[in-house]
């Protein structure tokens, strides 16, 4: 009995420490918004003034668990009001995409895209990043990995810093 109870203790306390540590809280699948490519675009205009980035991945991609964490620590390197990330999911399964959001800690908006977007957004492969300047022209487009350092260059050259 004593084992037991000291069993439960230690796991409530890897829990708490867990939680205390930062560990992403789920995400609702009814909250992750879909979008086409016309949204995109919309959404692109609407940002005039800022450089948008725009991350085109899947959730069973392996480059992309490689890419995103540089794109994570990007977002937290640059002012909301000078730089907007966007997330674009592939995924077919919303709640496979929802684990993945959490456990990624992903900290920028991610979209489930829809409809007509890999058509009009010409995705050939995944990842795909995306550079929109700040009067909303696409500046840049990759199809396949980068690592943080190489999109860290690439928005500076951008941005003109």
């Amino acid at each position: 009995m004593r084992c037991f109870a000291m069993l439960c203790i230690t796991l409530a306390l890897m829990a708490a420490l867990g939680a205390a540590a930062g560990q992403a809280a789920p995400v609702n699948v009814k909250d992750i918004p879909t979008i086409d490519g016309g949204g995109l675009f919309k959404r692109i205009s609407a940002e005039k003034g800022k450089l948008v980035v725009v991350n085109v991945f899947a959730s069973w991609c392996p480059p992309c668990r490689d890419e995103i964490p540089g794109l994570v620590n990007i977002r937290r390197s640059f002012p909301e009001d000078q730089l907007v990330l966007i997330g674009i999911s592939l995924d077919r399964e919303p709640k496979a995409l929802a684990n993945y959001m959490g456990e990624m800690r992903m900290n920028y908006p991610v979209l489930l895209a829809e409809g007509d977007f890999i058509q009009r957004i010409r995705v050939r492969a995944v990842p795909q990043l995306l550079i929109y300047n700040k009067l909303g022209e696409l500046v840049f487009n990759h199809q396949g990995l980068m690592d943080e350092g190489e999109i860290r260059a690439k928005i500076n050259t951008i941005l003109g810093q």
